[in-house]
């Protein structure tokens, strides 16, 4: 029960103290009439953080342990961020509450690639020069002085927004303690041969004149010649389309023609492969083709990978620039070419076209081969366009010296946790997703040709024979170990590369733990209880920590991952910086008008964050989505939208006009906080009282809500918590409760107002612990505001040290028989404020007569009759069972259910005439519409030859129209 867990904690004021609550009416004087966002937000990010209360606990051994996913120092938080907070500091308050001791800890990528193209793209716009121009060295000073920047600002944004991080345990991915942690976890790889260094196809931006990671790819999907913008080109270039060009077969005069979305790449091809059973091409296996350009022969040769219904059936081999076609070159032995360089730009391979932008060496093999009349149809084709996603440069895959991590073994690790269970994936439909990357996963490229990043800890020793590469934690180590392989004087150079920025994330499970050491907090915190990000990114960051993790502390680094949605605007738009449609939080929580709005993407235009036309989109969606701006809503009513979305569906739509829903919403409770303390104030004695019906029915339905919140907080669906809040607070609380409370604190110094009062202290009680993770500035306020003024509510600095409401404290207060009973006086309420409004009679006006067929309803409606008057309003009510019925005149009937009748009696004769004329139009119109859908519907042919859903909907419509005309003809006036 409540009150054993209260005495438990010792507290000194509890809800079974016969305690007088004493109200100081001039208290009221700093209780604001509304809910004072800024000022609240102020005071309460102040407080905690003066006093530490995301801190840890050192008194228990019951831990919860999370890591927020790293915002890129790239710029400042956007929505997706807040969604993610929002889900896991919710999380981390509840846990708290419950007495856990919460390590819920923050930090920042330096997000390699990102942050790099960022910075060159400001100082290019701001000072016109490169990082070429600038050097190595002050490029990376200028880089670190936007971290700088950029990391005061995000921090600032989390601790608005109130996120109860512990800022103790603060990380960065480029700290020197997470630089030690990767370049021990690198070195340990490679000890155990799971690092190597291999040439092999990767995924190649020119632009960026690096190797950049899948998930930095995107794919556009196009179904016809499509004219694309790509940088450093003039002209626009074409896509989407397929050429089909032919080869001299050897000795023949005949051609063997083979179909390519990319004509410039034939200037690699080394052979011609088709499929061992296509009857077409199975005698040519085994001879061989001219190639023009190359002046050499080239084989034709026979695999099962080729598919017959592509283009002619036969396919041109470029291994040196296609995945599929390197691992078939390895297959067959044959010769690997590269035409395509780092700078998109034709190789001396590419002989007469040698030194030629790849797409401008398009046209001209086109053209050489229309000379040589080889060169057939080139037709529209669907084909998806890969695309950097930070540059927006065509991807090039090239063979590429690169390190790479072995997946394979420890992939499969991975797999067998979800598996067997010890790994839970929530919501577990993304599993699937889970088994079908690491079944087919390929080795992980692990290096980047940038600046900004971890330099690989690997160096290029040589003496004057021989060379080598040698992964060392240091250049003295690497020195040490070269001699001992090489002997003699030894040249040493680190690798100029970086690591993807991957590698580094995937550590921080434990790297933020201290690891490689066995510190404190890994023996107390690693495992994390609970990984919880976006599904976009499952397999590039989940994954790979899963798989480092198991393999470099021989444990899972954590056993439950939960998966948001991807968070997209109203229309279920992806919020992104191409559409124009990301919103910025200070914009929803502190209001903005649209010129605003607008200002702000001209700034970011004026530093190089959006493009010409990014900027245009924007201000364009700005115009659409927010033509008067956006009003301010505040943190709480932030942070209740974000948390009323059901996180774990594949995309969540978000609507900032929720977020002024949700600021109404928490003014409803302030509102209903200063309802309180007025029937305090005219109470000033009361002691507490014994609960009637009406209070008996709102503590069950709080019990209700305590032990669905507990249940959907065990389960990730905050946004049940959500539900369940608003529905208990606006529905039944403030909708029913306090107006059936009304009569009752009327009558001052009674038991039943004692009762009320006592009800209503818990009710707020509750409600406010079981917000407070989810709208924390709001409950905490206002917990303050009520405990200084009722001295029977217990009393805390902040509700982050209160308990939350536990399912097993209510128990004894869930009564579904008062439930039931409740529900029926609702019923009675609903339908007699029904009969008032449809048929516009003024209130307080008429008096109800409500007959039943059983005594048990008599008496519950009798022994409510103060309730239902009050709520109806109405002049009076009289209960009569139906075998004591009298004549009723002069009124209007309705039913509820098949037990009970009204009958509404109306004094004004006037009026009766009025009301009966106007309900016989009502059905004689109805009447009317329904004849005419009768004859419709009646008519020859309309049953053959009308569409089912036409002749389904409109015999729902004839229902509908009957049921209206019974209703009306019930309520037909009875005169005397």
């Amino acid at each position: 029960m409540f009150v054993s867990r209260i005495d438990r904690l010792s507290f000194i004021r509890i809800y079974s103290s016969t305690y007088c609550c004493r109200f100081y009416s001039q208290c009221d004087n700093d209780f604001s009439a509304t809910y004072n966002v800024d000022k609240v937000q102020e005071k309460w990010s102040n407080i905690w953080k003066k006093d530490k209360y995301s801190s840890p606990k050192t008194s228990t051994n019951h831990h919860f342990s999370i890591l927020l996913p790293p915002p890129n120092v790239t710029g400042i938080l956007h929505l997706g961020h807040s969604l993610t907070v929002a889900i896991q500091d919710s999380l981390a308050r509840w846990y708290r509450m419950k007495g856990q001791s919460v390590a819920w800890i923050p930090g920042m990528d330096h997000a390699g690639i990102a942050t790099q193209v960022m910075v060159e793209k400001y100082l290019q716009k701001i000072k016109g020069v490169s990082r070429h121009d600038l050097g190595r060295e002050e490029f990376l000073l200028q880089v670190n002085n936007w971290k700088d920047t950029k990391k005061d600002v995000i921090t600032r944004q989390l601790q608005s927004f109130g996120a109860s991080l512990d800022w103790s345990r603060e990380y960065f991915t480029m700290s020197e303690k997470h630089s030690r942690a990767v370049t021990e976890a690198f070195v340990r790889l490679a000890e155990r041969e799971l690092i190597y260094r291999e040439k092999s196809i990767v995924n190649w931006s020119p632009s960026l004149r690096s190797a950049i990671s899948d998930i930095e790819v995107e794919f556009l999907s196009v179904t016809g010649k499509t004219e694309l913008e790509v940088p450093n080109y003039q002209e626009k270039v074409s896509f989407g389309q397929i050429t089909e060009f032919s080869y001299r077969l050897k000795d023949s005069d005949h051609l063997l023609t083979v179909a390519t979305t990319r004509p410039e790449t034939m200037l690699g091809d080394v052979a011609v492969a088709v499929h061992p059973d296509d009857e077409r091409y199975c005698h040519l296996i085994g001879s061989h083709v001219w190639h023009p350009f190359r002046e050499t022969f080239i084989p034709i040769i026979a695999d099962s990978f080729v598919d017959r219904s592509f283009g002619t059936g036969a396919v041109k081999i470029t291994p040196a620039h296609d995945y599929t076609d390197f691992g078939v070159a390895k297959k067959h032995n044959l010769e690997i070419i590269d035409v395509i360089d780092e700078h998109g730009n034709m190789t001396s391979a590419a002989k007469p076209f040698s030194g030629l932008p790849r797409f401008v060496a398009r046209e001209r093999v086109l053209t050489e081969l229309a000379n040589r009349n080889v060169l057939g149809l080139i037709k529209d084709y669907s084909m998806t366009i890969p695309k950097c996603s930070r540059s927006g440069d065509i991807i090039e895959y090239l063979l590429k010296d690169q390190w790479f991590v072995n997946c394979k073994e420890i992939s499969n690790r991975a797999i067998e946790a979800v598996k067997n269970g010890t790994l839970k994936i929530d919501p577990p439909i993304h599993e699937q997703t889970w088994y079908k990357w690491l079944e087919n996963i390929r080795d992980w490229c692990i290096s980047r040709q940038l600046w900004w990043g971890h330099r690989i800890p690997a160096y290029l020793c040589s003496n004057d024979k021989e060379s080598t590469w040698i992964v060392a934690r240091s250049e003295n180590e690497a020195l040490s170990k070269a001699r001992e392989k090489l002997g003699g004087s030894i040249k040493i150079k680190q690798d100029e590369d970086v690591l993807d920025t991957w590698f580094s994330s995937a550590l921080l499970p434990f790297s933020v733990m201290g690891w490689p050491d066995r510190t404190d907090d890994y023996q107390r915190f690693y495992p994390l209880s609970m990984l919880e990000t976006g599904h976009d990114i499952l397999f590039f960051w989940v994954a790979r920590m899963v798989m480092l993790g198991t393999e470099l502390t021989g444990e899972l680094p954590f056993k439950e991952v939960l998966l948001h949605g991807i968070l997209c605007d109203k229309r279920g738009k992806k919020m992104s910086k191409s559409l124009g449609n990301v919103i910025t939080p200070e914009n929803i929580t502190r209001g903005v008008t649209l010129q605003d709005l607008n200002d702000q993407a001209k700034q970011n235009y004026e530093t190089g964050v959006f493009s010409q036309k990014e900027l245009q989109r924007t201000e364009d969606m700005n115009a659409e989505m927010f033509p008067n701006g956006i009003p301010e809503c505040g943190n709480d009513a932030l942070r209740l939208t974000l948390c009323s979305l059901n996180i774990k569906s594949h995309n969540v739509n978000f609507d900032v006009s929720e977020c002024v829903t949700n600021k109404l919403f928490c003014n409803k409770i302030w509102q209903a906080s200063k309802f309180v303390l007025t029937g305090i104030e005219k109470n000033p004695d009361f002691v507490k009282g014994c609960p009637n019906m009406i209070d008996k029915w709102i503590l069950s339905r709080l019990a209700w809500m305590v032990a669905t919140a507990n249940e959907a907080f065990s389960e990730r669906n905050i946004h049940v918590v959500t539900r369940v809040l608003k529905q208990f607070v606006y529905h039944e609380f403030c909708d029913w409760y306090l107006e059936a409370t009304k009569p009752g604190l009327a009558d001052v110094n009674s038991k039943i107002a004692f009762g009320h009062l006592d009800t209503l202290i818990k009710c707020l009680d509750v409600t406010l612990r079981t917000m407070a993770p989810i709208a924390p500035y709001l409950a905490d306020e206002l917990y303050a505001q009520l405990s200084h003024r009722i001295p029977s509510l217990p009393s805390f600095d902040s509700l982050m040290e209160a308990p939350y409401p536990a399912e097993m404290e209510f128990q004894v207060f869930r009564d579904q028989n008062v439930e039931e009973k409740f529900e029926k006086i609702k019923k009675i309420v609903s339908s007699t404020r029904s009969l008032i409004s449809s048929n516009r009679i003024r209130p307080r006006t008429s008096e109800a007569h409500v007959i039943v067929r059983s005594q048990e309803d008599a008496d519950l409606y009798r022994s409510n009759s103060k309730i239902i008057t009050a709520m109806s309003k109405i002049l009076g009510l009289k209960v009569s069972l139906e075998t004591d019925q009298n004549n009723i005149d002069n009124c209007i009937f309705d039913t509820v259910g098949t037990d009970c009748s009204i009958y509404l009696v109306l004094k004004d004769a006037k009026k009766m005439v009025e009301l009966g004329d106007r309900i016989e139009n009502k059905i004689s119109n109805l009447e009317k519409r329904l004849k005419k859908l009768i004859e419709k519907t009646s008519a020859p042919g309309f049953i053959t030859g009308a569409p089912i859903d036409v002749q389904k909907s409109l015999a729902e419509k004839k229902d509908a129209l009957r049921k209206e005309i019974e209703k009306l003809s019930q309520m037909k006036v009875k005169n005397t």
